[in-house]
């Protein structure tokens, strides 16, 4: 199957149409990611190019000693099924009709055990 994708912008790869990566000088040779097709990159006369990076990084949010932090604002007392604790986080959704109560679900801040409640 061939893919030969005709693209008349150089800022895409001719071969398969992926998103061509903006290198950080010109001249030079950029990689499509996707076919691993070479491609070189002219310098560009009277235009404007900038290249702009975001790095995410997942964190998993730390509770230890959430309990005893009074700005914390989903934090209550329930009383955990599995092992007694009194303190839990909780989130809302609205998992059924409108017209019904929200659905609680409740975090224990100990042994981290998930409870729902249907309100």
């Amino acid at each position: 199957m061939s893919l030969n994708f005709l693209s008349y912008d150089d800022d895409f790869c001719g071969y398969c149409g992926a998103i061509l990566e903006l290198p950080p000088q010109a001249p030079s040779t950029v990689t499509c990611k996707v076919c691993s097709t070479r491609w070189n990159v002219k310098e560009r006369v009277d235009q404007v190019v900038s290249r702009v990076e975001k790095i995410y990084e997942r964190t998993v949010a730390d509770t230890d000693g959430i309990e005893n932090d009074e700005s914390a604002d989903a934090v209550v007392d329930h009383i955990c099924t599995k092992c007694g604790h009194t303190k839990a986080s909780y989130s809302t959704m609205q998992t059924r009709s409108a017209d019904e109560g929200q659905t609680v679900f409740y975090t224990c801040l100990k042994c981290k055990k998930k409870d729902i409640e249907y309100s």
